[in-house]
């Protein structure tokens, strides 16, 4: 997590001469609630045209929340955000470390494909059939390290329900006598804990799937 940290520290401090991130350090093995690293900054401020550049050199640590204090919450005082630290003789700004992690989405298309699959899927077809179809007709995404989701289905008594996704963004459908449908579930229905984003979510009956506020 200190690695995002770092990145929109990078961010946020791009364009300025005043700020700039020298360095991140992580905490391995740390727990939640524990702090998960430490970023360092060097700040250059010069007071008036007539004196030298004053250059001061400070540290933050981090937590699941943000910055992390002795008394959560506590960013109003400077003193418990940011730590004075001696600054390095080669302190300089570096770039923050590459994001290699891959990003799960629901490629553009993925709708209109899986509705067609289903449409014209055979009453005999089983859920791995359905899968394969989809897989290999599925959209590439075109997002930099964007991978789509596994699609997953599920056939109960010749009604097909099909999902892919999170819970944040969940394509679900299904067949039954009535035809192919898309559905749009409150998104706290499709969280962990609830019924989630999972093909089986598309065949429970529709007054599961309203919201419960």
């Amino acid at each position: 997590m200190i690695d995002d940290y770092a990145r929109w520290a990078d961010t946020d401090t791009e364009k300025s001469s005043v700020v700039e991130l020298i360095g991140y350090e992580p905490y391995p093995g740390a727990i939640h609630g524990e702090p998960v690293g430490a970023l360092q900054f060097r700040a250059t401020m010069q007071p008036t045209p007539n004196e030298g550049p004053h250059v001061a050199c400070f540290e933050s640590q981090f937590d699941f929340w943000g910055v992390a204090t002795e008394e959560p919450g506590e960013w109003s005082d400077d003193t418990a955000v940011a730590h004075d630290i001696a600054c390095p003789p080669d302190a300089k700004r570096i770039p923050p470390p590459v994001d290699t992690r891959l990003v799960d989405v629901v490629p553009d298309g993925a709708e209109a494909l899986v509705v067609e699959v289903l449409t014209n899927a055979p009453s005999a077809a089983s859920a791995d059939d359905i899968v394969a179809e989809i897989v290999k007709r599925m959209p590439q995404p075109t997002g930099e390290r964007e991978v789509a989701f596994d699609p997953e289905a599920t056939v109960v008594d010749g009604d097909i329900g099909f999902a892919m996704g999170d819970g944040d963004d969940c394509l679900l459908v299904k067949r039954d006598v009535v035809g192919v449908q898309v559905l749009q579930v409150p998104k706290i229905l499709l969280q962990p804990g609830e019924l989630g984003c999972a093909a089986g979510t598309a065949l429970q009956p529709g007054d599961q799937l309203r919201s419960p506020h």
